[in-house]
């Protein structure tokens, strides 16, 4: 038995992996990090694993009290928890901190790997500086691993929901010019690799969770529109998603043509590697 102290254990992620850690017999103990609240000295010192999955949901108009409290939740956040490591007599043998690809800007058709040159603006900001707090971690002697999570495809929340609820009404299609690359990945994949983050003790540094075959946003439509047998042609200028949803409309229009490569190299099996696949998968159940 593994005992795996979360973070943001309630949330969409966090619900998903405690529910795997328990399927197999770990002990997962939820923790919260809100309002400045970091675990007890006695909590790290149980624990073996610690999941940091904190922080204010990217979702919604981005106006300046938003942005503060996406970036103050998760460095703060990160800070105080890794400071609690560093207080403990016994300390856990991994952290595994969760980031995003928003670490790679915006960036065209151009590949991107784990491996590949940080980009700009204000994801990569947050999470540059959501990672340096995790990798303090490792002048304590934790083996740190960094997981950046592309688009995450779950029924239980995410970006699945709001783009398959239009879809079915017969307004799904392009955003934008639709030529922007979409990293997604399936939610199991998001677990299973933060599970092998933890198991495998060889695992150490930046992950990519995202699928081995990213896609354009008009193709992901269009795969969508088939999975719930529905058209997928309805666009959206991107000044009306700029005017509706303000800064986040970033995250829609942004092209990052992400790719896993020491996710694979580091022998992590994709449950759902394909698109056609993924959202038959959601749109079954």
């Amino acid at each position: 038995m593994t005992r795996v102290l979360v973070t943001g254990a309630s949330g969409f992620i966090g619900s998903a992996l405690r529910e795997r850690l328990t399927a197999r017999g770990d002990d997962a103990e939820g923790v919260s990090l809100r309002d400045g609240g970091a675990p007890t000295r006695a909590q790290v010192e149980a624990a073996d694993a610690v999941v940091n999955l904190a922080g204010e949901t990217v979702e919604g108009r981005w106006t300046a009290a938003k942005r503060s409290a996406i970036l103050t939740s998760r460095v703060d956040g990160t800070r105080r928890l890794v400071d609690a490591v560093a207080a403990a007599s016994a300390r856990p043998r991994v952290l595994v901190s969760a980031s995003a690809i928003g670490w790679y800007g915006d960036r065209g058709d151009e590949a991107l790997d784990e491996d590949s040159a940080p980009g700009e603006g204000f994801l990569y900001e947050v999470a540059s500086a959501w990672e340096a707090e995790a990798m303090r971690a490792a002048e304590l002697g934790v083996r740190v691993v960094v997981v950046r999570f592309g688009l995450i495809l779950g029924r239980g929340g995410g970006a699945f929901p709001r783009l398959v609820r239009p879809t079915r009404l017969l307004a799904g299609g392009p955003l934008g010019s639709g030529r922007q690359w979409w990293a997604w990945v399936h939610l199991d994949d998001v677990t299973g690799i933060v599970l092998h983050a933890i198991d495998d003790g060889a695992v150490t540094g930046v992950l990519n969770a995202t699928a081995p075959e990213p896609c354009r946003q008009r193709e992901f439509a269009r795969a969508l529109g088939a999975a719930v047998h529905r058209p997928a042609v309805t666009p959206a200028p991107a000044v009306a998603l700029r005017l509706l949803l303000g800064g986040f409309a970033t995250e829609l229009l942004s092209s990052r043509r992400v790719l896993p490569k020491r996710t694979g190299s580091s022998g992590y099996a994709f449950a759902h590697p394909q698109l056609e696949g993924a959202l038959a998968d959601l749109v079954a159940s």
